[in-house]
């Protein structure tokens, strides 16, 4: 069962019962920093979340924890750990052999961190489009490690797996990261590290090296957005954005892409809905107008949030989209042209029709209500991109 965190006083009581003092003083300041910004299991806000998620309890026991983070049967534990690969670090700089790991051929591979002993291993394991186990590729053999982009929030760092030519830390820089299927990057987010109860030992460990804070765990663990009546969180596979320039992918047809943007404490979900693609009304049977968008591209393209450089847009904080990169581009058999659709360019703006059908580039004045008096509804995310422009802790 995926719960959310528990910091409660049974877990607590296990952390101060654990013997290895080589890690003591760690887990002691995990300790005291955690419990500042982790709710414990009887907090009203945590209740409400288990509640509406439908994957756990109602937690109004202080002393009860999700499932998977109660200890199993001795026995069971016991063969756990012992085929629990033991990782020190997940510190670059750090690594040495001990941590090196092969993968190859493998469908699941237990981890545990010493620091933690009493919290579940995790499971590495590779997956496909359709999130389903499978084996991991030829040659996956090098070391697990903590990546931050070195302009990055703390928010972005993830858990990769480095492929290197042989157990020597010195042949790091020159590894590559393990690729998915379908070309991304494998990864374990600090999203689903801060949200999962099975990534209880990852987190007591990513504390104890100072790799991340309580603090942004806890904003990790709270970020949120809704979808209609749905609420919808950040995890592993979701697209990411803190700066201007950063590129993502699109594909021409698609309804809506999704990204979520992060400063050092905050974030909030992005939603573009129907890019390239114009809105038409349609009259049915009954001679009715419905309304429709049309899109005659299909095709992938690279694009990247700019600020707007437009002489309409001066002295404004106002975003653009520019298309960095046409990856492939088909005009749709019998496409209409009396939309006037301008067909997709790199190094263009996205365009998008007004009201009085006239082309414009897509734009969005993070400052300018809109006429209901209400801001835009995508000025709360893409502000965030103005505020990390400022030099700030990350």
């Amino acid at each position: 069962m995926d719960g959310i965190i528990s910091v409660s006083k049974l877990m607590l009581r296990h952390w101060r019962d654990i013997p290895n003092k080589k890690h003591s003083t760690c887990v002691q300041a995990y300790q005291k920093r955690l419990p500042l910004y982790l709710p414990s299991t009887h907090s009203t806000l945590v209740q409400k979340r288990w509640a509406s998620a439908g994957k756990a309890p109602v937690y109004q026991d202080k002393h009860r924890v999700p499932k998977s983070d109660i200890p199993a049967a001795p026995a069971a534990a016991g063969l756990r750990k012992h085929s629990a690969i033991p990782l020190r670090t997940l510190n670059q700089t750090l690594l040495n052999a001990e941590e090196f790991i092969d993968l190859t051929g493998r469908v699941t591979k237990n981890v545990r961190f010493p620091v933690a002993p009493e919290q579940p291993s995790v499971e590495v394991r590779y997956f496909n489009l359709g999130h389903r186990k499978i084996r991991f590729p030829p040659d996956s053999q090098g070391f697990l490690y903590w990546h931050l982009d070195p302009d990055a929030p703390l928010l972005s760092g993830q858990v990769r797996f480095r492929i290197t030519t042989s157990s020597d830390p010195a042949t790091f820089p020159e590894g590559r990261d393990l690729q998915l299927p379908d070309g991304g990057t494998w990864n374990i987010s600090l999203f689903d590290i801060a949200r999962r109860s099975t990534y209880s030992g990852l987190r007591a460990h990513l504390i104890c090296e100072k790799l991340v804070t309580a603090k942004v765990l806890y904003t990790a663990l709270n970020l949120s957005g809704l979808e209609g009546a749905r609420t919808i969180r950040p995890a592993t596979g979701s697209l990411i954005i803190w700066k201007f320039g950063q590129k993502f992918l699109v594909d021409l047809q698609s309804r809506a892409v999704v990204t979520w943007i992060i400063g050092s404490l905050a974030g909030a979900r992005l939603c573009l809905h129907n890019l390239f693609s114009v809105q038409i009304q349609q009259s049915g049977s009954t001679g009715i107008a419905k309304s429709s968008y049309y899109r005659p591209y299909t095709g992938r393209a690279l694009v990247q949030f700019e600020r707007s450089t437009l002489p309409e847009h001066k002295g404004t904080r106002t975003v653009v989209l520019r298309i960095v990169k046409v990856i492939e581009l088909t005009k749709s058999e019998g496409s209409n042209d009396a939309y006037n659709m301008l067909e997709p360019k790199e190094g263009g703006l996205v365009m998008t029709r007004t009201v009085g059908r006239h082309w414009t580039p897509w734009s969005v004045d993070v400052d300018r209500p809109q006429p209901s008096g209400k801001p835009h509804s995508l000025s709360k995310p893409l502000r965030i991109l103005f505020d990390n422009e400022t030099p700030q802790d990350r």
